[in-house]
């Protein structure tokens, strides 16, 4: 990884932006406006991917909370997975001089905290960080304020911090300063556990609210940023969620009284959430009123 070194003019800002990196991994925003896709996989035949390449390998959605473009790679909830991975391993965070933000790691620790640790997956760990490195977003709020920037800039080892690294972006950081916050980091075991990306969506989805919520699943589905690209896909969503609202329930996440239940399964309407009182789940306000860009 390049040396760089810590601004001296930037030192009253360290204490803040460190503090927000290591503890929050994510802004309430992107959990809201569907960038991480509620799927595992992509398949080279799926009508998604036909759709992303149809239109210049760029996939859109909008949501009550903002417009989202994603371009070059579609991310993932496994994305968003290894992210807050490796923030949870993280053995340091760093200022860096042009306003990166670099964090260490180790990968064997990161890919045992994701479920595997075998060495044969490292690469696998740095394909999808370079996946994010390459994917560019843009994101128009409903306040009409449009940024745009990619997450990554940079992943390699460093010999002077004898572990692998990551560099967030001066522009993904600038975005985080003016944003909340979310920190889960200590629920996170329990998350991936869940197998299913479109429960852990909704489930990141519902953790960015204090205390509680409620929504039709209709909007539940465009706001997580499930590809309703036919009836199929949509019922199928929709019977993942009715088949699991035992494990939901696990998250404070539950039906709503006017459902009905045809033959033996539950028709879901709507979903409501209110915090668990044993969920630690921590918020950051913003810390600067940050620039868009115009």
């Amino acid at each position: 990884m390049a040396k760089h070194k810590e601004s001296p003019n930037q030192s009253h800002f360290k204490f803040d932006i460190i503090k927000r990196f290591e503890q929050s991994n994510a802004s309430v925003e992107e959990l809201r406006t569907g960038i991480w896709a509620p799927i595992e996989r992509i398949s080279h035949n799926s009508l998604i991917l036909k759709n992303f390449v149809a239109n210049k390998r760029k996939r859109s959605i909008e949501t009550a909370w903002g417009k989202v473009t994603v371009s070059g790679n579609i991310l993932t909830q496994i994305h968003r997975d290894v992210i807050d991975c490796v923030l949870a391993v993280a053995s340091k965070t760093k200022e860096l001089e042009n306003g990166d933000i670099a964090v260490y790691f180790q990968r064997s620790d990161a890919l045992r905290k994701y479920g595997n640790s075998s060495l044969k997956h490292h690469s696998w760990l740095d394909d999808k960080l370079n996946e994010i490195q390459t994917t560019a977003i843009e994101l128009r709020d409903k306040k009409g304020n449009f940024y745009r920037f990619n997450i990554l800039k940079l992943t390699a080892y460093s010999e002077k911090e004898e572990s692998f690294g990551i560099v967030f972006t001066s522009e993904y950081r600038q975005y985080v300063e003016g944003q909340l916050t979310i920190g889960y980091l200590s629920e996170l075991d329990k998350l991936l556990t869940i197998e299913s990306a479109l429960l852990k969506s909704i489930v990141r989805f519902f953790w960015t609210h204090k205390d509680a919520w409620r929504m039709d699943v209709d909007d539940l589905l465009t706001t997580v940023g499930y590809p309703k690209d036919s009836e199929q896909m949509i019922r199928a969503a929709k019977r993942e969620i009715e088949t699991n609202l035992d494990l939901l329930e696990q998250f404070g996440i539950c039906s709503s009284a006017e459902d009905v239940i045809v033959g033996k399964q539950q028709k879901v309407k709507r979903l409501l959430y209110r915090k668990p009182e044993d969920a630690n789940i921590t918020f950051i306000a913003p810390s600067s009123t940050t620039p868009a860009l115009s």
